[in-house]
């Protein structure tokens, strides 16, 4: 567990992770840090690496040696002197925010400093926000604090200005392509995923109970009466596609999924995309029909049928008629 933690901040954040080395061996941490990023990219992983730095009895190299008792217990989440704290439910609540508050007011137990660690600080409640932020703005004793958001406009303006903001980059395409293989996505799936989306924690709920696997090969079969001009591609949609499709998120995912296939195909016939880039290889053969059949102003007309079809949603139109009427209008350009 420590080890796979010391190898995320080292491997998805390397040149971040080897600053705050430096940052700690010359004692310049600031007493509050905001790390912001898209999710996965290893903003806990380098905040908790940072904590193992500062209280490990056995540094290597300027790193955490990730053996340590030390380094256990905070990998652990059982040293009293590192105090993790993340959403109990939807929202992290005032409740958490007053035990964080006390724990402010304690001298360091084992160390000389103490260290706290909020993960998905932009869900604290308005009143947690408020009650945090003095603390933030008048912090006793040797306190270093780190604020984890995907997006810090979440966060309340008062706390983002007494706070480092620090930017983490995307993974780049090999990591994502690991994290995504780690996470249980199919070597097939990789491509699409990564098109679809860059959140980790996406790609682990659509992959939950075999989901988005079910949902692929119903919008490839739909996809496939389409290409074959088929009328079953109508009534399947109530049959197959709609029974998967339960909630406005699913809906939003898709409509996605949809518009990728066709994008797809737009790159095939103008001999833009490459093998290691297919996104739907399980239907190779159609999106090959479809991209010599289709004419190119054929294809960008179905493209913005479906672009077209959020305006519908925004105004709560039932996702099943949106999709039946550009299926109809995705067979009549194929008739023009």
């Amino acid at each position: 567990m420590v080890e796979n933690v010391l190898n995320d901040a080292k491997t998805k954040q390397p040149k971040l992770f080897t600053q705050f080395m430096h940052v700690v061996d010359r004692n310049e941490l600031s007493h509050a840090y905001l790390f912001t990023g898209e999710d996965g990219a290893g903003q806990f992983a380098v905040a908790m690496g940072i904590a193992m730095r500062l209280f490990c009895t056995n540094v290597q190299d300027g790193m955490p040696c990730g053996q340590c008792a030390e380094c256990t217990r905070i990998m652990n989440h059982d040293h009293p002197d590192v105090v993790i704290t993340k959403p109990d439910g939807l929202s992290i609540k005032v409740d958490q925010i007053r035990h964080v508050k006390s724990e402010f007011t304690k001298s360091a137990m084992e160390g000389s400093k103490k260290i706290f660690i909020i993960s998905a600080a932009d869900k604290m409640t308005t009143g947690a926000a408020n009650s945090l932020l003095k603390f933030i703005e008048e912090p006793t004793g040797n306190v270093v604090s780190f604020l984890i958001s995907q997006n810090r406009n979440l966060l309340l303006p008062t706390i983002v200005s007494r706070t480092q903001v620090v930017e983490f980059p995307s993974l780049d395409k090999h990591q994502m392509m690991a994290e995504l293989r780690q996470s249980g996505a199919l070597p097939s799936q990789v491509n699409l995923l990564m098109a679809m989306t860059n959140s980790l924690t996406e790609v682990k709920k659509w992959l939950t109970d075999n989901w988005f696997t079910s949902l692929q090969q119903a919008v490839c079969k739909w996809f496939g009466y389409l290409v074959k001009e088929n009328p079953m591609a109508m009534p399947y949609i109530q049959m197959s596609l709609m029974p998967l499709i339960t909630s406005r998120e699913r809906q939003r995912v898709a409509l996605s999924m949809m518009i990728d296939l066709f994008d797809e195909v737009l790159e095939l016939k103008f001999d833009t995309l490459t093998k290691d880039a297919i996104k739907f290889p399980e239907i190779e053969a159609e999106t090959n029909q479809a991209a010599q059949n289709w004419s190119s102003d054929q294809l960008m007309a179905m493209l913005d049928e479906l672009l077209n079809t959020h305006g519908s949603m925004a105004v709560n139109v039932n996702f099943q008629n949106i999709i039946e009427a550009v299926t109809l209008k995705i067979l009549t350009i194929m008739k023009s």
